[in-house]
């Protein structure tokens, strides 16, 4: 996802308009506007700032594909959603409600990651306007859990 794009779906999902967005970045509206037509990119301070305001890793501003919790495929978009290892520090692997304190936090085997996945999926259906059935969205996970380092085999 280029720049851009990054930028344009951060201020929809924080429900922001272009001036609202400007006025908390202490930029000018027309700056918003360059970013999200793809005409300029903020600079290093203001992308700190983004990433801080906004708590969105500074890789996924500048178009990184964003990493996947290893264990339910969750996007790992800030330190925030990140779990945590033995010494305290962030795993780059799992998410927090996946894997805490270098342990999973729940023993599960697939079809119950599967199942606990679908109780999420009226929530995950809005987010991407999507209208999966249950029966759907089973059939994918099955496909793309196997995928994750958790359930390979």
């Amino acid at each position: 996802m280029e720049t851009k794009d990054v930028m344009i779906e951060l201020r929809k999902h924080h429900s922001l308009s272009q001036d609202e967005m400007a006025e908390r970045l202490f930029v000018t509206r027309q700056a918003v506007s360059r970013w999200e037509a793809g005409e300029t990119v903020p600079n290093t301070e203001t992308l700190k700032l983004i990433s801080k305001e906004f708590r969105v890793s500074t890789d996924i501003l500048l178009g990184a594909p964003p990493l996947q919790c290893q264990s339910c495929g969750m996007t790992l978009y800030s330190d925030e959603v990140k779990g945590s290892e033995h010494d305290g520090s962030k795993s780059e692997e799992y998410c927090t409600y996946c894997y805490g304190n270098g342990a999973f936090l729940r023993p599960m085997t697939l079809e119950e990651a599967i199942e606990h996945n679908i109780e999420y999926l009226d929530s995950w259906n809005e987010e991407n306007g999507l209208t999966l059935t249950p029966d759907e969205a089973r059939a994918q996970l099955r496909e793309f859990l196997p995928t994750l380092k958790r359930w390979k085999a």
